[in-house]
């Protein structure tokens, strides 16, 4: 079967501009990436947007294209562009790259990794923005890989077994995630890219941490709200906490007020041999629906104590 004209594929016009393909490109790959669209000709279709914009995507590739069509292949030396192009064609979707398997194995939820990694040319990028002579490359292509993180994980370090698949071969490689990584960390594996050249490239391991329910991230400190009432906040109390590293006793002090850090020493964040802390932020909620014998008691303890809390602020 004929090959389909590369703008028809990605359903733009033959003036349209850089950003507009790109455009289009972004969306045809998120609906055929073979990880969200299940249907049996999905990575056929993965494989023929790829294509398409390997070329277009590359402005020396989309001149030559736009001049002598398919046929630019065979014209002089083809361009990387073209010779990504037909690497696609001859390997399917991910044509000797991370296969689609790959993202099953990670356990996590990627979202919109195009949007995450689009750094480059194709659904893993190209690392760095490198110029590379096509005739002769010094050094293989760099390999982004996109992964999921929970806040533990992220905060405490972790290891990932990862199926690479590379020409003919299939590698599994154990990845060790140190700790204290953060959204857009790039943890490197060094001689795990493409073999293009005479030396392999390097293996970025682009990571993406997910949201914690109730923790927050300051540094590498940990924040966590603790909410009192107004007896735990007005007479002292002690209250179990979680932490990272299990649960602590936390003891609050007589006339705890909100917004008040209480700090847990050792309990945030890990890394380089730095550990920072965690900070319970107080948060006092207040009982709703009072009688008016709890209305009087409140207004007699006020009484007793007339201090307003606004003094002290110059309004």
């Amino acid at each position: 079967m004929a090959k389909r004209d590369y703008y028809e594929v990605l359903g733009v016009s033959k003036t349209a501009s850089a950003d507009e393909i790109k455009r289009a490109y972004r969306k045809l790959a998120r609906q055929y990436h073979p990880d969200a669209n299940k249907a049996a000709d999905a990575s056929k279709k993965f494989a023929e947007v790829q294509q398409a914009y390997d070329v277009l995507g590359d402005e020396t590739a989309r001149k030559k294209y736009d001049q002598f069509g398919h046929a630019a292949e065979n014209v002089g030396d083809p361009s990387e562009a073209f010779r990504r192009a037909q690497q696609g064609a001859a390997g399917g979707a991910y044509g000797g790259g991370v296969s689609p398997e790959d993202f099953g194995n990670m356990g996590g939820q990627y979202g919109d990794i195009f949007d995450q990694l689009f750094g480059g040319r194709g659904p893993f990028g190209r690392g760095g923005g490198r110029q590379r002579h096509p005739a002769a490359p010094a050094k293989g292509g760099d390999v982004e890989y996109p992964v999921t993180l929970n806040f533990e994980q992220a905060a405490r370090g972790t290891s990932l077994p990862l199926r690479l698949s590379i020409g003919d071969q299939v590698e599994t490689i154990d990845v060790k995630v140190p700790a204290g990584v953060k959204n857009g960390s790039r943890v490197r594996i060094r001689g795990k890219g493409e073999r293009s050249g005479q030396e392999p490239g390097d293996l970025f391991i682009v990571v993406s941490v997910t949201p914690h329910r109730y923790y927050r991230r300051d540094g590498l400190d940990v924040l966590l709200d603790l909410p009192l009432n107004l007896e735990e906040a007005l007479l002292g109390t002690r209250v179990q906490v979680p932490t990272l590293d299990g649960p602590v006793t936390l003891t609050i002090p007589p006339g705890t007020s909100s917004g008040s850090k209480l700090r847990i020493k050792g309990r945030g964040i890990q890394r380089s041999g730095e550990k920072g802390d965690q900070f319970c932020v107080v948060k006092i909620i207040a009982p709703k629906n009072l009688t008016e014998e709890e209305q009087a008691a409140i207004k007699a303890i006020q009484k007793a104590h007339p201090a307003s809390p606004r003094d002290d602020l110059g309004w």
